[in-house]
């Protein structure tokens, strides 16, 4: 795993389409894949990507709750 928070803390977190079809819209995190991707569903979509975290995605930081949860 390449990322810089952890698979578990990872999981269930909203984030940032960066690339492709999603672009700028936003999504949840579902896990890690077998191939050191992180699997997203888009908001609005039945979709499941198979992302690069910092190339394809970013976290979203919620500024409304303790910045050490985010």
């Amino acid at each position: 795993m390449n990322s810089t928070k952890g698979a578990s803390e990872m999981q269930g977190a909203r984030v940032l389409i960066l690339s492709g079809q999603f672009k700028g819209e936003e999504g949840i995190c579902l896990g890690e894949d077998r191939n050191d991707r992180w699997v997203i569903s888009p908001d609005d979509s039945d979709e499941i990507l198979s992302l690069v975290q910092s190339r394809d995605f970013g976290l979203l930081i919620d500024l409304s709750a303790d910045p050490r949860g985010n």
